[in-house]
């Protein structure tokens, strides 16, 4: 058995949901997996966990997190004394705080993913605390070699580290949900959290600058966050509300409808390390690549190895020249084309879950061969 404990689950939406739920699903093909997950919604938790109840076993934990934490670690050392478990799988450190020392004297091995974020130092109790933990981990398997030189510059000294770059969810055979008004010319999206390093704000100013030059140009924001209210007034302010529709989250059904009419994904991360917010990947580039959009990204955090400048997409190393550089790309169809095929090309090759996988289950076999 593995057991993946995580803070971040379906049906909660965001990358890390995204990425837990696909490893399980594909680790789920190998070996028996149960999920130990915070219970965020009752209802919908039930809804979701229903759905794969013949492919996972998902128990979850509910309270304030505080006594979330011990419920967990309960429910853990129950499971460990009962079954033979292979590892314990955690979606970050802070999922290994309160259980690494339990996991470590039952003889489990472990792996804990890092994803950058999490990995922003705010005090040096806050390092030491992650040092701790992270030490005693067998295993870390970082999101980006970005994110190894994070783990490294924090002064973890486990040796027992790589880079898994996450795989992506290609939804282009699944029915298409139609979303209303989508009839811009272009259509730019960007797929994200509405937070303040993903940028959203640098792609409206580049907006108002080309609708001139693109009158029917449309910007298509899909996800939700505390940036709406701000983005929002921001549209109104630079007088491109015909230009911009806010979609909130979106299912796959409709990211299928969606990228099939895109012609440029836009994401140009900033680095807010300041506020404790680094991008350390970024799927949606490669879920639009399935479709063979190119991704525009900025030269922050892990991005670059998500897009190839020139190759997959364009690698921006100032925000402010964004107006500049999508005009360019704009009105080059061969190279947005080319740039398109390649990103596909790329996607189908290295980040289907089926390949991502199978450096997961090389891990874990090395475990099961010690023991």
């Amino acid at each position: 058995m593995i057991i993946i404990l995580t803070q971040c689950f379906p049906p909660r939406i965001g990358g890390i949901e995204n990425l837990i739920e696909n490893l399980s699903l594909e680790l789920s093909k190998y070996h028996n997996v149960l999920v130990l997950a915070d219970q965020n919604n009752n209802m919908l938790d039930k809804l979701y966990d229903d759905k794969l109840k013949n492919k996972l076993k998902i128990k979850r934990i509910s309270g304030i997190k505080f006594l979330r934490k011990r419920r967990k670690l309960k429910e853990l050392k129950k499971i460990i004394n009962k079954n033979k478990v292979l590892c314990v799988i955690g979606d970050s450190w802070k999922s290994f705080e309160s259980t690494i020392n339990f996991i470590n004297f039952s003889s489990v091995s472990s792996i804990c993913l890092a994803h950058g974020n999490e990995l922003i130092v705010k005090s040096q109790r806050h390092r030491s605390r992650i040092i701790s933990v992270m030490n005693k981990i067998s295993h870390i398997v970082c999101n980006s070699n970005f994110t190894i030189n994070l783990v490294k510059q924090i002064g973890i000294a486990n040796e027992e580290i790589s880079s898994i770059y996450p795989g992506a969810q290609n939804n282009i055979n699944l029915n298409e949900e139609i979303i209303e008004n989508l009839n811009g010319k272009p259509i730019l999206v960007t797929l994200a959290r509405l937070e303040k390093r993903k940028g959203h704000k640098f792609v409206l100013s580049a907006i108002a600058k080309l609708k001139n030059k693109y009158p029917n140009i449309q910007y298509v924001i899909a996800g939700s966050g505390n940036e709406l209210k701000k983005l929002k007034k921001l549209v109104i302010d630079l007088d491109i509300v015909k230009n911009v529709i806010f979609l909130g989250n979106i299912n796959n059904s409709q990211k299928n409808y969606l990228f099939k009419k895109t012609n440029l994904m836009v994401m140009p991360t900033t680095d807010e390390s300041n506020e404790r917010s680094v991008e350390g990947f970024g799927i949606s580039y490669l879920e639009a690549a399935f479709y063979g959009i190119p991704s525009i990204a900025s030269n922050v955090g892990g991005t670059p190895e998500a897009v190839l400048h020139n190759n997959t997409g364009i690698i921006i190393s100032n925000v402010y020249e964004l107006d500049s550089v999508l005009k360019n790309i704009l009105s080059d169809n061969n190279n947005l084309k080319k740039l398109g095929e390649n990103a596909k090309i790329r996607a189908e090759k290295n980040f289907v879950w089926s390949h991502i996988i199978k450096k997961y289950i090389k891990i874990i076999n090395k475990f099961d061969k010690k023991n």
